[in-house]
């Protein structure tokens, strides 16, 4: 099960990897709208590779082959404390996607839509292309 769990883990990994390469002509034009999505989504995709990486092949690999230091470790981040770094690059993330979405707003509305805002434009929406 864990040999799952880990091959899993890094299949994720390279998927998320490939993407990000993938990604890699977005960061062309510094500050764009494409450039803020772009880097939001690495940033996220860096948080899900590196925890799942830490999880699933790191903690399980160091407790087999180093089960004290695995246990010295676990005591001294308190076990699950290292989730506050990946949460942390989940909201660098979450403020890369809000100024993208603030810089899809049309430059004669944006003033109105700060960054803390923009997430509510537009106000009405429209599923079907008619009135």
């Amino acid at each position: 099960m864990a040999l799952t769990i880990g091959l899993i883990a890094v299949i994720n990994a390279l998927g998320y990897f490939a993407v990000i390469w993938a990604f890699r002509a977005s960061f062309r034009e510094l500050r764009s709208a494409t450039w803020w999505f772009a880097t939001g989504f690495m940033i996220l995709a860096g948080a899900i590779i590196l925890r799942g990486l830490y999880w699933d092949v790191g903690m399980p690999l160091l407790r087999m082959w180093v089960p004290g230091f695995a246990e010295q470790w676990t005591d001294a981040t308190h076990g699950r404390l290292i989730n506050i770094v990946f949460g942390l690059m989940k909201m660098a993330s979450f403020f890369c996607a809000l100024k993208c979405r603030q810089l899809l707003i049309p430059e004669d509305e944006r003033h109105h839509w700060p960054l803390w805002r923009a997430w509510l434009h537009p106000t009405k929406i429209r599923l079907l292309p008619w009135r």
